[in-house]
């Protein structure tokens, strides 16, 4: 009881604090105005009428996981609809428009009155969270109506709050969760230390989406016009902290050419960016065939894009590993049998984990690291193939996670 009063109130201190923020933050803003209109939006799209499955997701990495089991959930119950939320503008603003979904919008803030207020508009027959979304109140709201909550490609891990004895009044929420489809071993027995065994260890269901990508071999104009006949190396969702890394190659020509997609491409971000290059550069959305051909470095100055154009990569940097948690998506290359590379801190990120050991991926700490990693790269082709066979093999073995988790939710009834 101490939790949940301590657990409302700050949430209901918060959320005008954020919205002073908002002022300062184009995120922010998007965080605030966005759900502003959540409940006209569930009214415009009827989401009161008919049968409604609700996936929830935090942003653009937990929706990469979500959206093969929406697809394989659209084929084994064509007559439901799909209601998919976001927590975060950077998942939402970049697939509002995701046609599989017949209703997308922000989640509401997790007060109690939100959640009564969503819970009895909505028509719910079952709820799908992605990975690390556990709301205190969604989760006692949907077990109070009896409505199903299951959680996909969940991790779990000892320092988390729901294994420390403080963390009692929260580890509660998990008890009332009909299924867990678990990434791991290591996650399924904490569960069941806790007296929890509807536990499933089915992986990552982004394994199924990247592997997907590989066969539809989607051709982009730009980025083959760009190449010719030359070989690349492409660096997705990038940071400042990563450019320290590859600084050599943002002032030196090298016999390839180079892609960079930074991962926010605010108009501060990409010129820090092009404060760096010292070698003539493009953009993707300027691109000119007959004035940009020649240029070494194209800038990726548009979201959506970075998934297929790793297709086109020798090998591959991906941001996000020079800063604690900030690791991004290692499968995408890795799925199209490339090595991979990234930097120091990865540990909370499983794939990365095991490829770095397999020997598919290599962590690179300096500058110097880098430079000799990329090196060996450009000059050893038993290494590159080694390492690309590596990631290809641990992906080709990993997926159809997604249809296992259909398989157990459709033994639970509800067509």
């Amino acid at each position: 009881m101490m939790f949940r009063l301590t657990y409302n109130l700050i949430l209901n201190l918060s959320y005008p604090i954020l919205k002073f923020l908002a002022l300062f933050s184009n995120k922010l803003r998007l965080f605030v105005s966005g759900r502003k209109v959540v409940f006209d939006h569930l009214e415009s799209n009827g989401v009161n009428r008919g049968n409604w499955v609700w996936f929830h997701v935090a942003s653009l990495g937990e929706f990469e996981q979500a959206r093969p089991v929406i697809m394989e959930y659209k084929r084994a119950f064509p007559k439901h609809k799909i209601l998919l939320t976001f927590f975060s503008p950077s998942g939402y603003e970049v697939q509002k428009n995701f046609d599989a979904a017949d209703c997308i919008c922000y989640l509401p803030w997790d007060t109690t009155k939100n959640v009564n207020r969503f819970l009895d508009f909505c028509k719910i027959d079952r709820a799908i969270f992605v990975k690390y979304e556990f709301w205190l109140n969604y989760f006692n709201g949907l077990s109070k109506k009896n409505i199903p909550i299951y959680s996909v490609s969940s991790i779990f891990r000892p320092n988390q709050l729901f294994f420390k004895s403080i963390g009692r009044g929260y580890r509660n929420i998990l008890y009332s969760v009909k299924h867990f489809f678990v990434q791991n071993d290591e996650s399924k027995k904490l569960l069941n230390s806790i007296g929890i065994n509807q536990v499933s260890i089915s992986g990552d269901t982004r394994m199924d989406r990247v592997y997907d990508l590989t066969k539809k071999k989607e051709k982009l104009e730009i980025i083959e016009n760009f190449l010719g006949n030359q070989e690349c190396f492409v660096a997705g969702s990038t940071w400042p902290e990563d450019y320290i890394l590859m600084d050599h190659l943002l002032k030196n020509s090298t016999s390839i050419k180079i892609i960079i997609a930074p991962h926010e491409i605010s108009k501060q971000s990409l010129e820090n960016l092009a404060k760096r290059i010292e070698l003539p550069y493009t953009k993707w959305s300027n691109y000119d065939e007959k004035n940009d051909a020649d240029k070494k470095i194209m800038i990726v100055d548009t979201i959506g894009q970075l998934a297929k154009i790793y297709r086109y990569a020798k090998f591959a940097y991906v941001g996000g590993g020079m800063k604690k948690g900030g690791l991004h998506n290692t499968l995408e290359p890795a799925a199209y049998g490339i090595p991979v590379v990234m930097g120091r801190y990865f540990s909370r990120f499983q794939e990365a984990v095991l490829l770095e050991k397999k020997g598919g991926i290599f962590s690179v700490q300096s500058p110097n690291e880098f430079k000799k990693t990329y090196i060996a790269l450009m000059n050893n082709k038993k290494l590159t193939e080694r390492m690309g066979k590596i990631n290809k093999d641990y992906v080709r073995l990993g997926r159809g996670a997604s249809q296992g988790v259909i398989k157990i939710i459709r033994k639970h009834g509800i067509e």
